[in-house]
């Protein structure tokens, strides 16, 4: 092969040499760590073929689409009954809704706590920035998409890793930029009529958590020694991709990486190339004609050999990660740079000692079957009654080849009884009985709206819902087994990923895209204020999700927080707090009041005053009513004393100017010898 280094067997022994380089070294070099990968993928898939998993999902597959075939009478091309039931089905599109909404009634579905040591702010901040990415990277979608996986199949297994790429989006601008024109003493900024505008390419760096469901389980091959359902607890995982030529030589720029030559990689697409190896069990499932399912990934859907498949293998360790291309050449061999396990995996009934578990194709497809069985033999046992059998005698007048039935027909025999219908045979009754029986094991395996302790009696119906207790005990059998499992993805899914994600934003994502996120996008309350961004790369945090059990907490809460808020206001609270130096804060009480009532606008009610308003709401304050009130009353007092005093003014000008004019005219009447002026003053001298 082009690749295949000459002397390797991929099959062999680690010899002793080899594993001292590595016990040395703490890496396997490229020839041991080829044998490892493929041996154990071997291995694995063995194990799966052995205790027919794989079968079993493709009987799982088969119930969930129920197909159609044909079935007909012995003999005859006359078609029988053959109706599909989709049980299954219903049972896993009935229960994904109730899951993925009682998980995801709140948005962030989780709760970010601060730990000793960091502000509530920087914890509110990261769980703002955390929310942000989940909704980027279709979170609550892969979810709902994996939970479908887990109750049919039994198991489900996510991804999580981290992605850094490049994505250009278009810009538009207008092709005369805007004029501003002074008018008077105002500057007006004009914009051009005219419809030119001009194109730009942006180019966004990306980086981000990434978070998918495996769409085929087949392609997770799982150490076969893991004893619980949970994947992280695994010696090795082995997953089997199959990528293209381009997303293969986008790999040489992922450090630890040896892609070859890209002339190399491309001799392995072009005739004659490489084959993609097909395991048996993926030979043994070929979509047949009935699925509905997408051609598999291995399968060339095209004659580009640009995006034609090859095989590739990565087994991850707590400590190591080695791919191998088309089970021929390493092309990474270095250290785990996650330091864990990144695959997350949950199971709808576990099984003890074992991983994978038991799904309701499984537990309730024999109902499926038996509900289709009888329904169709009923309907065949109808198709008998209403179209009737007809026994004739043998006889030289009576025609050897079948006699049609129509009304109005006359059919001559020659003697009476010679041609007469077959006595009918009544359909079975007990049929119904058993469909219904048959219902109510489904509805209790699949926790459909029973209860988890009480089986149906012999009249096919629970009688526990006569009673308001029994309907409670109903009710509660359902939410206990859809609890547990909302629990399970809570703790053995969501919450892991939480702290992966925070651990990968740390050490990964760049500072500048943390304050466009938190400042930009998200217009968060701590990138307001005098904050260092460091803090959130330091903080400690806790996350919780608020599902599952804690759904009735949350029902509690809002039951009790009216008497609470009643209390904390309380004058007598307020006083004592006060005596300790404490105080209630109003807007944190708010916050919980919105929140536990599912209203999402709460920095939409609850903003900052403006310094127009925060002077109007100084005014509106008692003491300010008062000092106002007395500031208006001195005023007035004031205006009434001016005018008083502007009174008197007046009217002691007026009286001064009556004592000149009296003084004047007395002056006046007086005789010359006494003035010393004839005729008087200020009269003329003719006067007299």
């Amino acid at each position: 092969m082009l690749l295949e280094k000459p002397g390797i067997d991929a099959y062999g022994p680690i010899r002793p040499d080899e594993a001292k380089e590595a016990l040395h070294s703490g890496l396997w070099s490229d020839d041991p760590a080829l044998k490892i990968v493929i041996q154990d993928a071997l291995r694995a898939e063995n194990f799966e073929m052995s205790k027919q998993f794989v079968m079993a999902w493709v009987a799982a597959n088969s119930l969930y689409q129920s197909p159609f075939t044909a079935r007909y009478w012995e003999g005859t091309m006359t078609e029988k009954a053959n109706i599909p039931f989709f049980t299954v089905a219903h049972a896993v599109n009935a229960l994904t809704p109730q899951i993925v909404n009682g998980l995801f009634y709140d948005n962030p579905p989780f709760m970010t706590q601060n730990r000793p040591g960091t502000k509530k702010a920087v914890a509110d901040a990261i769980g703002d920035l955390l929310a942000y990415q989940l909704e980027e990277i279709s979170f609550k979608e892969e979810i709902r998409l994996g939970v479908i996986n887990a109750l049919l199949f039994g198991t489900n297994i996510w991804k999580w890793g981290w992605e850094s790429f490049e994505k250009d989006r278009k810009i538009y601008k207008r092709k005369n930029n805007a004029a501003t024109v002074q008018i008077g003493s105002a500057s007006i900024t004009a914009h051009p009529d005219d419809d030119e505008i001009d194109e730009e390419i942006v180019t966004d760096y990306v980086d981000r958590p990434t978070f998918e469901h495996i769409v085929n389980l087949r392609q997770v091959l799982v150490d076969p020694g893991l004893q619980v359902p949970d994947i992280r607890k695994a010696k090795y995982v082995i997953h089997r991709l199959y990528l293209t030529w381009n997303e293969l030589d986008k790999l040489r720029e992922r450090p630890g990486f040896n892609i070859p030559s890209r002339e190399k990689l491309l001799d392995l697409f072009l005739p004659p190339k490489e084959q993609v190896e097909m395991s048996p069990a993926e030979n043994m499932m070929r979509n047949p004609m009935w699925d509905a399912r997408s051609d598999p990934r291995y399968n060339e859907q095209t004659i580009d050999p640009f995006s034609q498949p090859l095989e590739v293998l990565e087994r991850w360790t707590p400590d190591g990660y080695i791919v191998v291309l088309n089970k021929k050449l390493v092309i990474c061999n270095d250290n785990n740079p996650y330091g864990t396990i990144p695959f997350l995996s949950i199971g709808w009934w576990d099984v003890p000692e074992a991983f994978w578990s038991i799904g309701l194709a499984k537990v309730i497809g024999p109902e499926q079957r038996l509900q289709q069985g009888i329904t169709n033999t009923w309907i065949d046992q109808a198709t008998l009654n209403l179209n009737g059998v007809y026994v004739r005698v043998k006889g030289k007048s009576i025609p050897t080849q079948n006699i049609r039935i129509a009304p109005g027909k006359i059919v001559e025999v020659d003697a009476q009884g010679d041609f007469s219908p077959l006595e009918r045979q009544p359909a079975v009754p007990e049929a119904g009985e058993h469909l219904t029986l048959s219902q109510n094991r489904v509805e209790q395996f699949a926790a459909l709206g029973e209860s988890a302790t009480g089986f149906a009696g012999s009249s096919g119906h629970s009688n526990l819902a006569r009673t308001a207790a029994g309907a409670n005990l109903l009710s509660g059998g359902q939410g206990n087994r859809i609890s547990d499992f909302v629990e399970k993805l809570a703790t053995q899914v969501i919450v892991p990923f939480l702290y992966a994600a925070h651990e990968l934003n740390r050490s990964l994502l760049p500072t500048s895209t943390i304050k466009y996120i938190l400042s930009e996008e998200l217009q968060n309350e701590y990138m307001k204020g005098q904050n260092d961004i460091i803090e959130i790369l330091n903080a400690g945090v806790r996350f919780n999700i608020s599902a599952g059990s804690k759904l009735q907490a949350r029902k509690n809460m809002a039951q009790a927080l009216p008497i609470m808020i009643q209390f904390i206001t309380n004058q007598q609270t307020e006083n004592q707090l006060g005596v300790q130096g404490k105080k209630v804060d109003i807007v944190e009480v708010l916050r919980m009041l919105f929140e536990v009532s599912d209203w999402k606008n709460f920095s939409d009610v609850i903003v900052d005053m403006s310094p127009e308003d925060q002077q109007r709401w100084q005014q509106m304050q008692p003491g300010a009513q008062v000092a106002a009130k007395a500031q208006a009353q001195s005023q007035l007092a004031q205006q009434q004393f001016n005018q008083k005093s502007q009174l008197v003014d007046q009217e002691n000008i007026g009286r001064a100017g009556r004592d000149v004019m009296r003084q004047v005219l007395e002056k006046a009447s007086m005789p010359e010898e006494i003035t010393g002026a004839p005729g008087g003053v200020g009269f003329g001298s003719n006067a007299g």
